[in-house]
C-alpha cells in the first residue's frame, strides 16, 4: 500500500508490519481519461488535454501535454477559439480518439489482512465500484491454494470487478504460475505483475495498469449534481469519524429522502462513507471514516481475552478493548449493530448484554456425544458438496438462526438447531468441502424447510452458482435406511430420472433398487416463513438491547419503536405491520378495539395481533385486562396465534415471571376454555432475561394459542 501511494518509499527489511484486519488509506493520482463523453464537459478541461502514443521500447502508451502550436493547426486545421467554442456549445462532441484529459482522482485503498479468521468479515467490504490487487508472495509451493478461493470471492461478491494479480518480493524469488489457465477461468483478470517493493522493480508498470483500470471503471465520469462535489468536500472537512443522519441531511441540503438515500448509497459504493439506510438499527449513523468502524471490529475479533473466551463478550468489554476517546460509550450500540449486520456476531437472546463471535468458537462441539446421538437411529439426512466452498457459511447460519440454537450446542463448524418438535445437526467438513444435515423428530421436514431456506439465501447472498455445489439426498434402500453411513444421491440426478419417467434407481452401495419419489419425501422445497414467534422474540431481543434508549418511553412509544424493529423481519416473509389498528370490539363493546399492532398479508388478510404493555410489578387487574382484550375483544375471527409482549420493569424479573406463569395456569374467563400453559423459553431463548409462555385455549370449539413474551427492560 505504501509503495503504491509513493513509489519512492524506502522499505526496511524485517521492519515492515503485516496488515491485521483492514487498513484504509486515501491517495490522489493523475489519471488520463478519453477526451469524450462523459469525461469532459467544460472548456476549463481543455488546459489538461494530452495526446497518447505507444512506445515500443517501453511497451506501453505514454501521454504528452497538448501544444496547439505543434498539433492543432496541422492536425485539425481549425482555430483554438473554435475548439473552445465547440466544447462550450456542444460539450459532448469528442475530439480525436487519441486525445485524453488528465485529472486528479482520489483513490481509497483498502488493504485486507490475510489471517483466515478474518476471511468471512472481509467479504462485506468487497464492492462493485472497485478494482482489486491480489498480492501473493512466493514463499513455498502452497500459495496457489488460495488463488482459486480469493479470485472466486472477488468475481462473485464484487460482480466481476477487474483484478490485477501481483507477485511481491520478486527480488527474493520468482515463481511461475499458469497465467493462461487463470485468464481462461477468471475473465476479470487484467494482468499479472512481478514486483519488488524493496528494489522497486515492476512498480511503475503496476501503477500504470492500476491507473488504466481506474480510468475504465464504469462509474468514473458519472454525471452527478455539481452540489455533490461540494457535499463530499464538506464531509471531508468535518474531520469526524461519524455523524448522525440529521447532520448528514443538513450538510447535503436535500429535502427528499429518496435523494438523500441515493447519495448515501453512491458514497458507500465508492468507499467514501458507510451507511445502511434500510436498517433501522443503523440508519441514524453515517460513518465518514470507514477505518474507524473496521478498526473497532478487528480490535474486538483479535482481542486475546475474547479469543480465549471462545468469542463470548459483553457490552461492558468494549470499554476495555477500545480506545474510549475514539470510541465513546455512545457508539457501542452502533458498533455492535454493524457487527450484527455483517454477521460477525450475534446477541444471545434473553441475555443481559452477551454477544458471541462465531468465528472464534471452538472447532469441535462442546459435547461430542451429540454427534453420536444424531448418527444413530431414524433421521432425515441431507448433504451439500461444494466445488467452491466460501468461508463463513456456518458462521452466517448461526448468526441468522441464533434463536433456533439449542443451548450451547454450537461451534465454529457446526450447530444443533431445534423447533418444538425436532432437532437438527449441521456440520461442515472442510477437507471434503461438505455440509451435512441430520434432522430427528416427529416432523423433520418442517425444520428442514427452515434450515434449507436459510442456506439457500446464504448461497444467493454469496453469489454462488448452481455449479458451485451439489445437493444430495440419502438413499432409502433397506441397508442405507438402517445404517449410519448411507449412500447420497445427487438431487439433480434423481430429478432427471423422474423427468424421464424412471421412478427407481439402483443404490451403488447395496445394489438394491430404491424408490425415488419416496426418497424425495420430506425434501420438497416449499415456500417457508419463519414462525411468527421467532420474529417477535428476535425483535424483542433487539428492543432489550436498546433498553437505555427506551427507558423514558411511554407504552405507545415503546410499541411504535418495537414495530420499527419487527417490520423488516416480517417483510421478508411477506407480512406487513399496522400500528394502532382498529379490530374487533373495545372493552366496553360499544366501538371497535384499538390494538397495538396487527400483522397482515400484502392482501390485507389479518394473520395475527400483538398487544404490548409495561409492567413494573405483577398486577392481576392490568394483566387480566390486556389478556382478555387480546384473546376476546380484538380477535373476533379466532386467529390461530396471538401475541402479548410484556415490557418488564420490575425489581425482580424472576418473581414477575413466576407470578405471570401461575396466573395463566389458573386463567378463567367467560367463553374461554383453558387447555394448557407451557414455558417454551428453553426452545426460543438462551438467556434468563426473556421468557416465552404459551397459553392454549379453546373458543367456540376452536383450539387457539396465545404467546406471552416477557422481556426484562430493567437491566
Amino acid at each position: 500500500m505504501r509503495t503504491i501511494s509513493d513509489s519512492k518509499t524506502e522499505v526496511a527489511l524485517g521492519e515492515e508490519e503485516s496488515t491485521h484486519g483492514i487498513n484504509i488509506k486515501s491517495i490522489t493520482k493523475s489519471i488520463y481519461f478519453p477526451a469524450k463523453k462523459p469525461f469532459y464537459r467544460r472548456s476549463l478541461d481543455f488546459d489538461m488535454l494530452c495526446f497518447k502514443e505507444f512506445h515500443p521500447s517501453e511497451k506501453k502508451f505514454l501521454y504528452y501535454p497538448y501544444d496547439p502550436d505543434d498539433f492543432l493547426q496541422s492536425e485539425f486545421d481549425y482555430m483554438d477559439d473554435y475548439m473552445e467554442l465547440r466544447i462550450i456549445e456542444e460539450p459532448y462532441k469528442t475530439v480525436r480518439n487519441d486525445f485524453y484529459f488528465k485529472k486528479g482522482v482520489k483513490i481509497n485503498i483498502w488493504d485486507f489482512g490475510g489471517q483466515e479468521i478474518l476471511y468471512s468479515t472481509h467479504q462485506f467490504f468487497l464492492t462493485k465500484r472497485s478494482i482489486y490487487l491480489f498480492v501473493w508472495e512466493p514463499r513455498s509451493d502452497t500459495e496457489e491454494e488460495n488463488f482459486d478461493y480469493w479470485l472466486n470471492v472477488i468475481k462473485r461478491l464484487s460482480l466481476n470487478s477487474p483484478v490485477i494479480v501481483v507477485m511481491n518480493k520478486s527480488d527474493v524469488r520468482i515463481k511461475s504460475i499458469d497465467e493462461n489457465g487463470y485468464l481462461k477461468k477468471f475473465n476479470n483478470i487484467i494482468s499479472f505483475h512481478y514486483v519488488s517493493c524493496l528494489t522497486k522493480e515492476g512498480i511503475d508498470n503496476l501503477i500504470y495498469d492500476i491507473k488504466n483500470a481506474i480510468s475504465e471503471i464504469p462509474h468514473m465520469g458519472d454525471k452527478l449534481p455539481s452540489a455533490w462535489d461540494i457535499i463530499r468536500l464538506r464531509l471531508r472537512e468535518l474531520d469526524q469519524d461519524y455523524i448522525d443522519l440529521e447532520k448528514f441531511a443538513e450538510i447535503c441540503g436535500l429535502d427528499k429522502p429518496e435523494n438523500l438515500h441515493f447519495l448515501s448509497e453512491y458514497l458507500t459504493d465508492i468507499g467514501g462513507i458507510i451507511h445502511f439506510n434500510d436498517d433501522i438499527s443503523l440508519k441514524n449513523i453515517i460513518i465518514l471514516n470507514p477505518h474507524w468502524i473496521t478498526k473497532a471490529i478487528y480490535e474486538l475479533v483479535q482481542t486475546k481475552k475474547i479469543q480465549e473466551n471462545k468469542g463470548l463478550f459483553s457490552v461492558e468489554d468494549l470499554s476495555e478493548h477500545l480506545d474510549q476517546d475514539t470510541y465513546p460509550m455512545s457508539t457501542y450500540l452502533g458498533i455492535l449493530s454493524m457487527m450484527e449486520k455483517f454477521e460477525i456476531c450475534f446477541k444471545i437472546i434473553g441475555s443481559r448484554n452477551k454477544y458471541i463471535i462465531p468465528s472464534l468458537l471452538t472447532v469441535s462441539p462442546p459435547d461430542r456425544t451429540i454427534l453420536e446421538y444424531f448418527r444413530l437411529g431414524d433421521s432425515l439426512k441431507y448433504e451439500i458438496e461444494y466445488t467452491f466452498l466460501i468461508h463463513g457459511i456456518i458462521e452466517r447460519l448461526i448468526c441468522r438462526l441464533n434463536n433456533n440454537l439449542e443451548g450451547t450446542n454450537f461451534w465454529r463448524y457446526g450447530a444443533v438447531f431445534n423447533d418444538e418438535n425436532n432437532r437438527a445437526l449441521i456440520h461442515l467438513n472442510k477437507i471434503e468441502k461438505k455440509i451435512n444435515l441430520i434432522i430427528k423428530g416427529d416432523t423433520p421436514s418442517q425444520l428442514f424447510s427452515v434450515l434449507s431456506h436459510e442456506i439457500d439465501r446464504i448461497h444467493r447472498d454469496l453469489k454462488l452458482n448452481t455449479d458451485d455445489f451439489d445437493e444430495k439426498i440419502a438413499c432409502n434402500c433397506s441397508e442405507c435406511s438402517s445404517g449410519s453411513n448411507p449412500y447420497f444421491f445427487s438431487k439433480n440426478v434423481l430429478k432427471r430420472f423422474l423427468t424421464r419417467s424412471k421412478e427407481q434407481i439402483d443404490c451403488p452401495k447395496s445394489t438394491e433398487r430404491a424408490e425415488i419419489k419416496e426418497m424425495l419425501i420430506g425434501y420438497k422445497s416449499k415456500k417457508i416463513s419463519v414462525p411468527l414467534v421467532r420474529s417477535f422474540v428476535r425483535a424483542l431481543s433487539y428492543l432489550q438491547t436498546r433498553h437505555k434508549l427506551v427507558e423514558r418511553f411511554n407504552e405507545d412509544e415503546i410499541n411504535t419503536f418495537f414495530q420499527d424493529l419487527l417490520s423488516p423481519m416480517l417483510i421478508k416473509d411477506g407480512y406487513i405491520t399496522n400500528e394502532q389498528s382498529f379490530k374487533g370490539k373495545s372493552e366496553s363493546g360499544n366501538s371497535q378495539g384499538r390494538l397495538d399492532i396487527a400483522i397482515e398479508t400484502a392482501d390485507k388478510l389479518n394473520v395475527s395481533i400483538y398487544e404490548g404493555f409495561i409492567l413494573d410489578s405483577f398486577r392481576k387487574s392490568i394483566v387480566a385486562r390486556h389478556i382478555e382484550k387480546t384473546i376476546k375483544h380484538y380477535d373476533p375471527t379466532g386467529l390461530r396465534e396471538k401475541f402479548v409482549g410484556v415490557y418488564c420493569k420490575a425489581n425482580s424479573f424472576i418473581t414477575l415471571h413466576e407470578k405471570f406463569s401461575k396466573y395463566l395456569k389458573t386463567l378463567s374467563t367467560n367463553g374461554i376454555k383453558s387447555i394448557s400453559t407451557e414455558d417454551l423459553s428453553h426452545i426460543y431463548v438462551n438467556g434468563s432475561e426473556m421468557k416465552v409462555l404459551r397459553y392454549k385455549y379453546e373458543r367456540s370449539s376452536v383450539k387457539l394459542s396465545l404467546f406471552v413474551i416477557l422481556v426484562n427492560l430493567n437491566l
